[in-house]
């Protein structure tokens, strides 16, 4: 394990973006591995380095959830690049059909950064600008395709506006029955094993949003936990 102590040179005041996608436990120490996403420049000689992963020790992150996408304070020591005050981003999911009439306004540059981990997904960048990472999942099975939003409550909410998901006739929030305990029985459903085949049946809810009055950016804040 590597030792957390020693000087660290900070690359810019920019938070970095990534997922964490190892945590272990050596010999008495904690620590995980990001892979990053976005913000990091591209001409750092470090990045070859770990096979382009960032340290990340349990003293920089409160609650470490492999899969997580965090924001990080990156930084440079003896030993390659770390990551600082790692913080997890919050998520939304939600569930369109593969076949639409009308398709989401999503940006048209897709990128995977993250192929060695997450070979069946990809990435649109242009909504980093908006503080928000967007995953879509490239599973060949099932009718359904599987979006993630990644970020902070009001810069998520803006986002799913923006791209459609909130107002469109199709798309539905992606929830297990537990989080949605108060929601109106006839705005659920329970999807098939048939649609999306690679999502545990706990988490194969629906929720159909409802637009007026502000009650979707409601309802959304509220499975934010705000």
């Amino acid at each position: 394990a590597k030792n957390w102590e020693g000087p660290r040179q900070y690359i810019s005041q920019e938070r970095a973006v990534g997922i964490l996608v190892d945590w272990q436990h050596k010999s008495g120490v904690s620590f995980g591995w990001i892979q990053p996403i976005h913000g990091l420049p591209s001409d750092l000689r470090q990045t070859s380095q770990h096979g382009g992963d960032v340290y990340v020790n349990w003293r920089d992150v409160r609650d470490p959830r492999p899969g997580a996408v965090v924001t990080f304070r990156p930084y440079i020591d003896k030993q390659g690049l770390g990551a600082e005050d790692c913080q997890n981003r919050r998520v939304l999911r939600f569930v369109a059909p593969k076949e639409m009439e009308t398709p989401l306004k999503l940006p048209s540059s897709q990128v995977n950064p993250c192929a060695l981990y997450l070979d069946s997904s990809v990435f649109f960048p242009d909504f980093e600008d908006r503080g928000v990472t967007c995953r879509k999942y490239l599973w060949r099975d099932g009718s359904l395709d599987l979006y993630e939003l990644w970020g902070d409550p009001a810069d998520l909410i803006a986002a799913a506006t923006e791209a459609g998901f909130i107002d469109h006739a199709e798309v539905e929030v992606l929830v297990s029955r537990q989080m949605v305990r108060n929601e109106p029985e006839d705005s659920l459903r329970d999807i098939e094993a048939d649609d999306l085949p690679n999502v545990p049946p706990r988490f194969r809810s629906a929720l159909r949003l409802r637009c007026e009055d502000g009650a979707a950016q409601k309802t959304l804040l509220t499975l934010l936990g705000v």
